[in-house]
């Protein structure tokens, strides 16, 4: 498997990748393709950094999507991981997550943040993060609609200095 920047070629099969999640809403599809599509028409910038995980040539498995939180001193929020459900536990995505994480070390990133939804459909991205050492930080209620909480999972790469 090989880990590479997102190339034009692969917005469509991004895009069958994110409609191919049952748990995604629409707007939830609509919102990660207007991210791909503007990284795709400005390459130079890094407030979205896409990497896709790909198993031959050609052959798009998933992706992830990460930047700089905005106003922050060194830390990133990690936007989308998605894999192709055909491709799940395969290790696409933790090889993608893997990538990332050290691409952010080589960033100086001191904190990684990830947001999820706290409805059922999502147990498998949750169960994910904690197998990858996040920690539930936050949970905002009723955040995205009521009964649907805002999950805030985080994991420290530079341990803060206390003063």
């Amino acid at each position: 498997m090989k880990i590479r920047g997102m190339e034009r070629k692969d917005r469509r099969q991004l895009e069958a990748i994110l409609k191919a999640q049952e748990h995604f809403r629409p707007v939830e599809v609509q919102v990660a393709l207007e991210i791909v599509d503007m990284a795709l028409a400005q390459p130079r910038q890094e407030d979205y950094i896409i990497r896709c995980a790909e198993e031959a040539p050609g052959a798009v498995l998933g992706y992830i999507c990460y930047g700089k939180a905005p106003m922050t001193d060194a830390v990133y929020d990690i936007y989308w991981i998605v894999v192709h459900p055909s491709s799940w536990n395969q290790g696409a995505g933790t090889a993608l997550l893997r990538q990332a994480e050290a691409d952010l070390a080589r960033r100086q990133a001191r904190l990684i943040l990830i947001e999820t939804s706290s409805l059922p459909p999502y147990e498998n991205p949750r169960t994910f993060y904690r197998k990858n050492g996040y920690k539930e930080l936050a949970r905002i209620l009723d955040y995205y609609a009521p009964r649907d909480h805002k999950l805030i999972f985080g994991k420290t790469l530079i341990p803060r200095k206390d003063s």
